[in-house]
């Protein structure tokens, strides 16, 4: 029993602590976007500030699919690909030596973040059939920690 116990609270607290990283690494590009127009030698912001929305659409366009395989595969691996995705994401926008590469980066890192929500909520609702939505009020605290350090931690 306390096995079981351990293992939710584990599996509660490393959803919440994805849940940040998910989440910071779509914010962190805000205070960086003058610097990313003058590396690249943009001719103006709004060409950095299209790598978020590039993002973005890379992270909502498949929600839907994401969530056909969240109920069809292993969550944690869905969790654990989605979460190397994002990384290799943003590894490529670091790494990027033109414009076009940091966009292509910046759509894998999307896709990587679209795994999150679909997975980690099927996850935890099973995991915690009872007390559903504070387990998942729990996990959202991650992504409120992630968009507050994300800026800072960038910044």
């Amino acid at each position: 029993m306390d096995t079981d116990v351990n293992h939710k609270t584990r599996a509660l607290w490393l959803s919440g602590v994805l849940h940040a990283f998910t989440h910071l690494y779509q914010v962190a590009l805000l205070p960086l976007y003058l610097l990313i127009q003058e590396d690249f030698k943009l001719a103006s912001v709004s060409q950095a500030t299209l790598l978020m929305t590039v993002m973005m659409a890379g992270y909502f366009v498949p929600s839907f699919p994401m969530g056909v395989l969240a109920d069809k595969l292993n969550r944690k691996k869905l969790l654990c690909f989605g979460l190397a995705l994002n990384g290799l994401g943003f590894i490529g926008l670091g790494l990027a030596p033109n414009y076009l590469c940091a966009l292509a980066a910046v759509v894998v890192a999307g896709l990587g973040g679209s795994c999150y929500h679909p997975a980690a909520t099927a996850m935890v609702a099973r995991l915690f059939p009872v007390g559903t939505g504070k387990a998942l009020g729990l996990t959202g605290i991650g992504a409120s920690v992630g968009f507050f350090a994300g800026p800072t931690y960038a910044g």
